[in-house]
């Protein structure tokens, strides 16, 4: 105001109440008309408050990348704790409630195993593992992510123990080398 820039003149009361130099009085009025002293963990807060609200109202806590909780883009802050998360950088607090309200860490690993319980599923119900590439089951398009699966096989890049799994019930990797004997 009039020249003054307050929020300039905040973060120097900040700077002042955490190096224990901000007078008691001048504090608590600065509490009376709401200052935040840690924005960093009041937004975490606040965060993690919209979080619980988006878990309660979906069932879950998987938030798409691009969602928006009351103009926060929630999805982007949760993927900033995975990746402080498998940097090591997490606090260990915040891992915990993240965890509480059912935040999956692997988010790939996640989906592939729930795609694989649905390969399951359709072989015991089916008798085989050959899914249409347009077969959807309960809502997965279970062909396509097979289908996937097999083109990341053939590129080298499906790692082996997955690979392993979908032999095990049955996935064919070629059905031309099947028919033919090759």
């Amino acid at each position: 105001e009039e020249g003054v820039n307050l929020g300039k003149w905040l973060d120097t009361q900040r700077i002042q109440k955490k190096k224990g130099r901000l007078d008691i009085s001048l504090e608590k009025h600065l509490e009376e008309v709401g200052v935040i002293w840690d924005l960093c963990k009041e937004k975490w807060k606040n965060s993690y408050r919209l979080l619980v609200k988006f878990q309660q109202r979906k069932g879950h806590a998987n938030v798409p990348d691009s969602h928006k909780e009351e103009g926060l883009n929630l999805g982007a802050w949760l993927k900033d704790q995975r990746d402080q998360k498998r940097k090591g950088k997490l606090n260990i607090r915040h891992k915990e409630r993240l965890e509480d309200v059912g935040v999956v860490w692997d988010v790939f690993k996640e989906k592939w195993e729930n795609n694989y319980r649905h390969l399951v599923t359709y072989q015991r119900r089916e008798g085989h593992a050959n899914v249409h590439q347009r077969h959807k089951e309960e809502g997965v398009n279970l062909g396509k992510w097979l289908d996937t699966q097999r083109i990341q096989k053939k590129k080298g890049r499906l790692d082996i123990s997955l690979e392993k799994h979908l032999e095990e019930v049955g996935v064919i990797w070629s059905f031309f080398k099947e028919q033919w004997g090759d």
